[in-house]
């Protein structure tokens, strides 16, 4: 372990050499200055600087030069934010003088041409792989598919919008210590330390010591009872609370059981399967291993002992596999129905339980169950005036009854209520005590048994004379570029064998050098970063970024192949490539990954609606998993961008639609919704609705709300960052929170307008408002409303938008979309762009993406044929 950590210490400062290297590189600045030509200078002089000299610097700006140097990316950046200013009309103010329509155009003809000139393309920073990203990888390389990280491993870093930017991916002590742990982890998968075996114990549990969830089981006296042969664990098994198996191995299992108030002859089995404690309590009872199955025949306890195998993380469930009942709506009508017609007193009394007023549409199985439920049947079947008058086969409350005994939600109520039937009259199956004697011997557990297939598909056999260095050789020869995602040198591979020829003569064996060199291998720069070489975006670099872009994972061998013929880079082969590894499912990682960050819905799960609003965590999941659809479906059929905002059909489920959008949806017995009035499928839609889009879809609305209330300028913001592609300046530092002391403020309208009054704020929120404003009429999870909350005042969505344009609401300003999508497109493929390369577009890459945008919308505007365009630009490709 010593070595290992004096190893790890030599790993850990060379993960730090790219950091000093870059920062290195980044000092080094050409300090060439340029002057601003003469008529540029004089409107900056004339127009600017009021606000924005040395001494004023509004905002932290100062524009008060004379020649720039465009070597600095600061400088940079702060005049391509005057651009977008000056170009916007945003400054200066609308009520300070303004240039004249050719002065404004001279300074924005100089910035274009210089920015143009002096902003290359690319400029990465070498960057690791995020978490999402590192555990893929993981799970790739190792054909791991579901390994998940360790707990508490360090959350990247989010930065504009995405955790993928180099940027935000800084590598932090606790992260290169997070990291030796995974790779201590994932050897300790494939070379498990070597057992022993342990001292022999013996564990007994009781009826006491049993999980007794909902009516599967009760204790009485000194047994415990159970009486259901329910699929589902928790509702007919039980299990000991505190019996887990530290040691796969052969094991002693004695269980103690009796018959109780039987009604019948023959035998009662008691099932006795191996429970892996990780599994839910919702899972079925056959999917765990049968290890015996105990015939019991006496009244009087009978006690049977065997051995078997239990493995380590399992402990022992027991379960009556020929009890009377089931949690089973396919069984459980059929034998209320057989009961109700031998005795109609029981169907009474079942009636008056479940229909108290007499009334078929007035049921309480929603609050009556078990021991509850249990009590008023037995008062009404004690009562001497029970009404009979109604205990036929064919009453309307015994259809009904049945009916719903015959659904898969009202009849576990019911039953439940059954149990405590046979818990106090019988049948049941007494359950006395289990012991676990053990481990008589070891056995291979699935911990042992996927090690060793580990183990083979990591290095294969060894040859009977091959040599211990051969073998490891042979190995790293294979592993080394998989992990490394490009071809190694020989060096490479030398310096990994030295680590294995040093351990191998310290007298470790073959396993412990492999698992060494599986550590130190997953600690390297080559395997944690995506690209550390200097230089152009090479071929293999190309396969990374199109790989981890469209599929979060490390690239194919078919993309290893074409870029180690260098024909990856050729347009026709990377469209080909592109088109190849697109997403097609929702679940897609690249789906799932880009949209819940550009789209906010991975804060979904962290937001607690209200609860009178009624949107229940089922509801959150499914209004995520609308957007994945959504998104998929545009992209996979290569509709227009248009469909984004204005489509011609929609992704949820008919009863989230009813419920939520408003849908005339039928949803009535014998409908065609009726039995899938829950899943979420594609259903047609009207354009030019209020509802339909990305824009006014629940996940939406629910992200830039925070669940109890809604906020204008919130949502306007995340619109104009996320939609629009304007985002606005951060607020001034003198510009006090919003608050609601208001003196006199009525509604949301009254409260900004008194804030905006402020001349610091009027600018931005000219911009802000209208499009937060526009989203009123959506409550915090996307319903529609009319009036404010608690005020009971009509919401007002009117506004005027940046250019002029006046929208009454949400349909006028989903048709100003429609009108102007090029600026949703250019939003989108922005965002993109950043997801893929993992740098915030440029001046120079953002005309490019610009006139890919307009290009795309000459030839069909389809999705697709956009994110081919963004691949195939110089911009994807530069490093």
């Amino acid at each position: 372990m010593a070595k290992f950590v004096s190893e790890t210490r030599h790993m850990r400062s060379t993960l730090l050499l790219p950091i000093v290297v870059i920062a290195f590189t980044l000092s080094i600045q050409a300090n060439t200055e340029i002057p601003i030509p003469e008529k540029p200078l004089q409107v900056i002089e004339e127009y600017c600087l009021d606000c924005h000299d040395e001494f004023e610097q509004k905002g932290d700006i100062n524009l008060e030069h004379l020649a720039i140097n465009w070597a600095d990316k600061g400088e940079r950046h702060l005049w391509e934010s005057v651009y977008d200013m000056a170009g916007e009309g945003m400054m200066p103010p609308s009520d300070e003088r303004q240039p004249s329509p050719e002065e404004r155009e001279a300074l924005l003809a100089w910035l274009d041409s210089s920015l143009l000139e002096h902003t290359p393309i690319g400029g990465t920073l070498p960057r690791r792989l995020s978490a999402e990203e590192y555990r893929s990888t993981i799970r790739h390389l190792f054909d791991l598919p579901d390994y998940k990280l360790p707990l508490g491993f360090p959350k990247d870093s989010e930065y504009h919008g995405f955790n993928n930017v180099g940027k935000g991916l800084v590598l932090s002590p606790p992260l290169m210590e997070a990291y030796a742990n995974v790779a201590e982890q994932i050897a300790d998968t494939i070379y498990p330390p070597k057992r022993t075996t342990p001292p022999s114990t013996t564990r007994t549990a009781g009826p006491n010591d049993m999980v007794l969830s909902f009516s599967a089981g009760k204790v009485v006296d000194d047994a415990l009872l159970l009486v259901s042969r329910g699929h589902e664990i928790f509702r007919s098994c039980s299990w000991p609370s505190r019996m887990e198996i530290m040691s796969s191995g052969t094991y002693r299992i004695t269980v103690s059981a009796a018959k109780h108030k039987p009604t019948w002859g023959g035998p009662m089995k008691l099932e006795i399967r191996a429970r892996e404690l990780t599994a839910s309590d919702r899972s079925r009872a056959d999917i765990f291993r049968l290890l015996k199955v105990m015939d019991v025949q006496s009244t009087e306890p009978t006690t049977i002992t065997f051995e078997a195998d239990l493995y380590e993380g399992q402990t022992l469930l027991f379960r009556w596999m020929n009890a009377d009942m089931a949690h089973d709506y396919s069984k459980f009508a059929n034998h209320m129905r057989e009961w109700f017609e031998r005795d109609k007193r029981w169907l009474a009394a079942w009636q008056r339980t479940v229909f108290p007023d007499g009334d078929f549409s007035k049921i309480r199985t929603s609050v009556i169950r078990g021991r509850s439920g249990w009590e008023y049947l037995s008062e009404a079947l004690a009562d001497p005036d029970l009404d009979m008058s109604r205990a036929t086969m064919d009453d309307p409350l015994t259809v009904k009854f049945l009916e719903i005994a015959d659904s898969n939600t009202g009849m576990f109520n019911l039953a439940d209520i059954l149990c405590h039937y046979y818990f106090t009259n019988g049948p049941a199956l007494e359950f006395h005590e289990a012991t676990i004697e053990g481990p008589l011997k070891l056995v291979d557990g699935p911990r042992e048994m996927l090690a060793k297939e580990l183990q083979q598909r990591f290095t294969g056999t060894r040859q009977p004379k091959q040599s211990e260095i051969a073998f490891a050789r042979e190995t790293l020869e294979t592993f080394l570029p998989k992990a490394f995602r490009r071809p190694v040198d020989e060096r490479t591979i030398d310096t990994y064998l030295g680590i294995a020829e040093r351990h191998l003569a310290a007298g470790n064996s073959l396993d412990a050098t492999m698992h060494l060199l599986v550590r130190n291998i997953l600690i390297s720069p080559r395997f944690i970063y995506r690209q550390i070489s200097p230089g152009e975006l090479d071929e293999y670099d190309l396969a990374n970024r199109l790989s981890y872009f469209l599929t979060q994972a490390p690239p194919d061998q078919r993309l290893i192949d074409l870029a180690q013929k260098r024909k990856l880079s050729d347009p026709k082969t990377l469209r080909e490539q592109a088109i190849r590894l697109m997403p097609r499912k929702p679940t897609d990682a690249m789906v799932q990954s880009f949209t819940g960050q550009w789209l906010d819905t991975n804060l979904l799960p962290e937001i607690m609606p209200d609860p009178k609003l009624k949107f229940s965590e089922a509801e959150i999941a499914l209004a995520k998993q609308e957007v994945e659809h959504f998104f998929t479906e545009i992209l996979t059929q290569n509709r227009p961008m248009t469909d984004f905002i204005d489509p011609d059909f929609h992704y949820t489920s008919p009863q989230f639609a009813k419920d939520n959008y408003q849908y005339p949806v039928d949803l009535s017995k014998g409908s065609d919704y009726e039995e899938t009035r829950s899943d979420i499928q594609k259903l047609p839609l009207d354009r030019g609705g209020r509802f339909g889009g990305l824009l006014t879809q629940s996940a939406i609305m629910t992200a830039t709300a925070n669940g109890v209330d809604t906020q204008p300028v919130l949502r306007g913001v995340w619109m104009l960052e996320n939609i629009l592609g304007m985002p606005p300046p951060e607020p001034p530092k003198n510009v006090p929170a919003l608050t609601p002391d208001t003196r006199g403020a009525t509604t949301p309208r009254d409260l900004l307008s008194k804030h905006t009054s402020d001349k610091a704020c009027y600018a931005c929120h000219q911009r802000i408002d209208p499009v937060g404003f526009v989203f009123e009429n959506f409550d915090p999870v996307g319903n529609w409303r009319e009036e404010w909350p608690k005020i009971d005042t009509r919401i007002d969505p009117t506004g005027t938008l940046p250019d002029g344009t006046p929208i009454k609401d949400i349909t006028d300003f989903k048709a100003w979309l429609i009108d102007n999508i090029d600026h949703f497109s250019q939003c989108l493929s922005e965002k993109l762009m950043t997801y893929a390369t993992g740098r915030v577009p440029n001046y120079s890459e953002r005309k490019e993406i610009e006139a890919i945008v307009e290009a795309n919308h000459e030839h069909g505007n389809g999705f697709q044929d956009l994110l081919l365009g963004l691949i195939a630009s110089d911009t994807f490709r530069a490093k």
